[in-house]
């Protein structure tokens, strides 16, 4: 077996399937060093993953940096691979990849790869380290060939396509239908028309831009009367926003539900909608709203987005509008809304793009083998 040490500042809950999938093949012995606390803040971590060895360390922010050292004695202990985050804040990756060295491990960063905020300096602190490590593994595989060159082969780069474990969708989803006119007596209760109805799914901050989706819902009203928009998610801005939709007189056309927990409650709500809009920035909720074969309508500002953006193909199980212009997003939106057709073909998309032959937790495992396999075996050489 190979001997992994995978290092995280904590464990999201959605990481859980991934981490237990790969614990679970049958080359790997996982070891996982991660804050176990139960923490203060929103980003609350888990601690229990089965089938793994969890290790507690804690790491602190130091203004804009992290002062996380204890990672430079983790990578001294006994192991045949390390994965360490990619992250331009780290003040002791360096030391930690030279201690993996001294203890005959291969190291592997594990990372974006971009950043919504780039620039130079960035840029510099993200790639200083490429050529002192054994191989980089990307949440993408389109991100992971930009990065080829005569330093980086292509041998070096791997990519876990990031995903989310599907089955509490799936098993949600069937709830409501195995209830013969569970669904269509909820949407009738609800005044919700499935084809003119978007979602979205997010909490309510400033980067969120949901005034630009209020804007556009506006448009699109202009084309269609009867569009309406679901804001599912709580947040700072949600009093401003509710307010904006009040101020340009589409407040008739949105329901504001607050934050929803329940995948079975908001089942309801997705399965009630013919696609997402969200307007900038997309990550993870491609994967979720897919579950529910939504199609996503997002921005076609490629830089400002998370790396999930490229699992949307436009055209096929999402749509782009032309980065911060609300009539575009009405049009496109109102455009969609109204074919039959384009709403159930680019809905079986979506769905089959989260399948198992796209991003689901299968293929990222497979993923994380491959890299570390390789890396191992030319370690052993």
């Amino acid at each position: 077996m190979i001997r992994v040490r995978l290092v995280q500042g904590i464990i999201p809950h959605y990481r859980i399937p991934v981490f237990e999938n790969l614990a679970a093949r049958p080359e790997i012995d996982l070891t996982i060093h991660a804050n176990l606390s139960e923490g203060t803040s929103s980003l609350k971590g888990e601690s229990h993953v089965s089938g793994c060895r969890l290790e507690h360390f804690s790491e602190r922010t130091l203004g804009p940096l992290l002062w996380d050292s204890q990672i430079v004695s983790i990578a001294a202990q006994p192991c045949d691979v390390l994965l360490l985050p990619w992250r331009t804040r780290s003040l002791f990756t360096s030391k930690a990849i030279r201690a993996a060295r001294r203890s005959d491990a291969g190291v592997v960063l594990w990372g974006h790869g971009l950043s919504k905020y780039d620039n130079a300096f960035r840029r510099a602190l993200r790639t200083r380290l490429l050529t002192k490590v054994d191989a980089l593994l990307f949440y993408d595989p389109m991100t992971a060939k930009k990065y080829v060159s005569s330093d980086l082969p292509a041998e070096k780069l791997f990519a876990a396509s990031n995903a989310i474990d599907q089955r509490p969708i799936q098993k949600a989803i069937k709830a409501w239908k195995d209830e013969p006119g569970r669904l269509e007596a909820f949407q009738r209760k609800e005044g919700l028309d499935p084809d003119r109805t978007t979602i979205f799914i997010s909490r309510i901050e400033p980067d969120k831009k949901l005034d630009l989706l209020l804007d556009g819902l506006k448009h699109a009203l202009k084309h269609d009367p009867g569009m309406r928009l679901v804001v599912v998610g709580d947040g700072s801005a949600r009093g401003e926003a509710e307010a904006h939709a009040r101020a340009i007189e589409v407040d008739h056309a949105v329901r504001f539900l607050g934050a929803i927990y329940d995948e079975t409650e908001l089942a309801g709500w997705c399965l009630s909608a013919c696609c997402m809009t969200y307007p900038v920035a997309v990550g993870l909720s491609v994967m979720h709203a897919f579950g529910y074969g939504l199609p996503v309508l997002t921005s076609d500002d490629i830089s400002g987005h998370n790396p999930e953006i490229n699992a949307i193909r436009p055209g096929e199980n999402g749509l782009f509008y032309k980065d911060g212009d609300p009539g575009d997003l009405g049009r496109t939106l109102f455009e969609f809304a109204e074919s039959d057709e384009r709403r159930k073909r680019m809905s079986d998309a979506a769905r089959a793009s989260v399948g198992p032959d796209g991003w689901c937790i299968d293929r990222m495992v497979d993923g994380f083998v491959e890299c570390i396999t390789a890396v191992n075996a030319r370690r052993m050489s």
